[in-house]
């Protein structure tokens, strides 16, 4: 690749910026950002629960990833509250 091609793909990524949504809010920002955290949780608290099932052979695979999830729910919402906190919202 050539250098006026380069600097023609570095113009156009200047142009397009970093591909956000200008329209948002600040308050839609924050509930998008509350949702990021709670997906967050909810995965990593199921993924853990069932990995915990699998060494456990008593353990019922469906109460311990329903146990997994609503405990990564929780999760997630606290580690927002901790977010906000130190950001000063």
């Amino acid at each position: 690749m050539g250098k006026q091609a380069k600097r023609e793909r570095k113009e156009e990524e200047a142009q397009k910026g970093t591909g956000e949504d200008l329209s948002l809010t600040p308050e839609d920002k924050r509930f998008v950002g509350t949702l990021n955290y709670l997906a967050r949780g909810i995965i990593i608290g199921g993924s853990v629960a069932v990995i915990i099932g699998w060494l456990l052979p008593e353990a019922n695979m469906g109460r311990m990833l329903g146990l997994g999830l609503l405990c990564g729910c929780l999760a997630g919402v606290t580690m927002k509250n901790i977010h906000d906190r130190k950001k000063g919202d």
